[in-house]
């Protein structure tokens, strides 16, 4: 079984840990003795903010995903890594949690513009694409205004209006390295746990200006 990380307190991997089925996990796993496929989300993370405090934003906005989730945690953690390198300080108030959605991206960009930031970090290219519209509806330009950078680089970054800046995982590589560690594990055991961390890449297009 190739297994899709979901919540953070979801039983499933427990349980697989019990049996004898073959099994590798997508995503980084809460249980130790897992194997294991999954992206540095959050050097990702780290470097989207970089970049938005290279262009010289302070009020840098994130749009989280689902912080019971890793992936959502993990690129939260990046993006207040990188606010403590630089000495800016985290904020409540322009931080907000959706649920890795269009819509959530856009719900949650409507409440982060009453902070009035210059930058927003989106955790992922679906949200980036609701909080593009929820900034472009309160008559603000980007990047001009408000400069957006999302996570993933997958159709939603080169449809969007203008061109999303954001941060390119391998998708089709973390498959591919999956199925090629799960063949491993079915034919020698799943001792020694596999771990494999892919890079990421940052994409800069239009929309950070």
């Amino acid at each position: 079984i190739l297994l899709q990380a979901g919540k953070m307190k979801d039983s499933l991997l427990k349980k697989m840990l019990k049996t004898d089925i073959p099994f590798v996990y997508l995503g980084r796993p809460t249980e130790s003795g897992v194997s294991y496929v999954d992206i540095d989300n959050v050097t990702g993370a780290h470097l989207a903010t970089s970049h938005l405090i290279s262009m010289k934003h302070k009020r840098i906005a994130a749009i989280c995903g689902d912080l019971d989730t890793t992936t959502g945690a993990d690129r939260h953690e990046g993006y207040t890594l990188a606010l403590r390198e630089e000495g800016i300080p985290y904020q409540e108030e322009l931080v907000g949690e959706g649920d890795f959605s269009e819509i959530s991206g856009y719900q949650a960009m409507l409440q982060l513009l009453n902070s009035k930031p210059n930058a927003v970090f989106a955790a992922n290219d679906m949200m980036a694409r609701g909080a593009i519209r929820a900034i472009q509806e309160a008559g603000l330009s980007i990047p001009h205004d408000v400069a957006v950078v999302g996570f993933d680089d997958l159709p939603p970054a080169v449809s969007a209006s203008p061109l999303l800046t954001t941060v390119r995982q391998p998708i089709n590589q973390m498959g591919a390295s999956a199925v090629e560690m799960l063949f491993d594990v079915i034919q020698h055991g799943s001792q020694p746990v596999r771990h494999t961390v892919l890079d990421v890449e940052l994409i800069i297009r239009e929309s950070s200006g």
